[in-house]
């Protein structure tokens, strides 16, 4: 252990490259002195999300992560008790996925008394089985200090455990130190293209697809109108299909470093969702990663989404496919009003999100600051 160490932290990551785990955790204490664990290795991890499978397929690897990721962390948590001896743990979402029998919950209990526990999620991750009801009462019962995006997740927990709740949203890192000015430099002033971005993981590329027709008349109307195309990136784990005929879209395999330059590029971010009590637990990252870059937001107005802009300063919210592609047109015939939102939206992420916040609470809580 470093010299600089003042207590020992243990984080308990789904994987690194997953994005609740980089963008809660892992981006904050990679570099910090703490020992990490990926519970599902990075190789089951993108042998699994790295391309779509059948369904024979996808459950027989299912069954391989899930076993996996079991033993990974049964085993972190033997080493941890009998050579590491961590005083801190801090685990993203959960330790065992989608089951924990009573014996592994009586070793959790056990395994996680008498250190100070940190446990992060955010989304609903009870609702869709990824955390089932008996961990969820342990870490409850266990956790320290609880970290959700949202009230709403916070009362998702049990009474007492809401007062162990610290309210973190969940921000990006990749353009925090640059100057505003150098990120708006280009846009709205490509006279031939406007460029939109959707960034997201191919579960919810289904909000997507429906906007395509509305998107695509968008497209056909500014081609006639202005001459301009109407371009749409979709930067996924999986490409977005649908027909169109004037919208261009580019499909682009996610990595961290091709979503940046997306990022980089784009004038306007898509955040289409569907009201469920799914999409109610979500914490507005799209938006707000988005924002981070000085890209203007247009997204539904579902949960905690609603808190994430001001509508028409700072983005727009819109509630159908119609919608959507009215305010692209609009930006697209308004330049400057475009860049007066880029920067308002930039600078509410600097207000709102501020990732220096954050970084402090997680310095605070492995002990690298007092």
């Amino acid at each position: 252990m470093r010299a600089t160490m003042k207590r020992r932290a243990l984080v308990f990551l789904k994987n690194e490259e997953d994005g609740s785990s980089y963008y809660r955790l892992y981006q904050y204490l990679r570099g910090k002195p703490c020992r990490r664990v990926n519970m599902t290795p990075t190789w089951v991890y993108r042998l699994f999300y790295g391309r779509r499978y059948g369904k024979i397929m996808k459950l027989a690897l299912k069954f391989l992560m899930g076993g996996v990721t079991f033993g990974t962390t049964l085993g972190a948590m033997a080493l941890d008790a009998l050579v590491w001896k961590s005083e801190v743990v801090i685990v993203n979402r959960r330790f065992f996925p989608r089951a924990c029998p009573p014996v592994l919950a009586g070793l959790l209990k056990r395994y996680l008394r008498g250190k100070k526990v940190y446990w992060d999620f955010d989304d609903n991750i009870v609702l869709d089985g990824e955390l089932s009801k008996r961990e969820k009462a342990v870490l409850e019962a266990e956790a320290a200090v609880i970290t959700v995006t949202s009230e709403y997740l916070r009362d998702s927990l049990g009474e007492a455990a809401r007062a162990k709740v610290s309210l973190l949203p969940t921000t990006d890192l990749a353009f925090w130190g640059e100057e505003t000015e150098e990120l708006l430099a280009g846009k709205g002033r490509d006279s031939a293209v406007m460029k939109l971005l959707w960034l997201g993981t191919r579960d919810n590329l289904k909000y997507l697809e429906a906007l395509l027709p509305a998107l695509d008349q968008a497209a056909e109307t500014l081609a006639r109108d202005t001459g301009r195309r109407l371009e749409l990136s979709v930067v996924s784990n999986a490409p977005l299909s649908g027909a169109v005929k004037r919208l261009t879209l580019r499909n682009i395999r996610w990595s961290r470093t091709y979503g940046i330059e997306a990022l980089r590029e784009a004038e306007i971010g898509l955040m289409p969702l569907r009201e469920s009590a799914y999409t109610l637990g979500k914490g507005g990252f799209k938006a707000i990663q988005y924002m981070s870059a000085g890209v203007v937001p247009i997204l539904s107005s579902v949960g905690y989404n609603k808190t994430v802009i001001e509508d028409g300063v700072s983005g727009y919210f819109a509630a159908e496919s119609g919608d959507f592609a009215a305010r692209v047109s609009e930006l697209a015939a308004n330049p400057t009003k475009l860049r007066c939102m880029a920067r308002a939206a930039r600078e509410r992420f600097a207000t709102r999100f501020s990732p220096e916040e954050i970084q402090a609470f997680w310095n605070q809580a492995i002990g690298e600051s007092e």
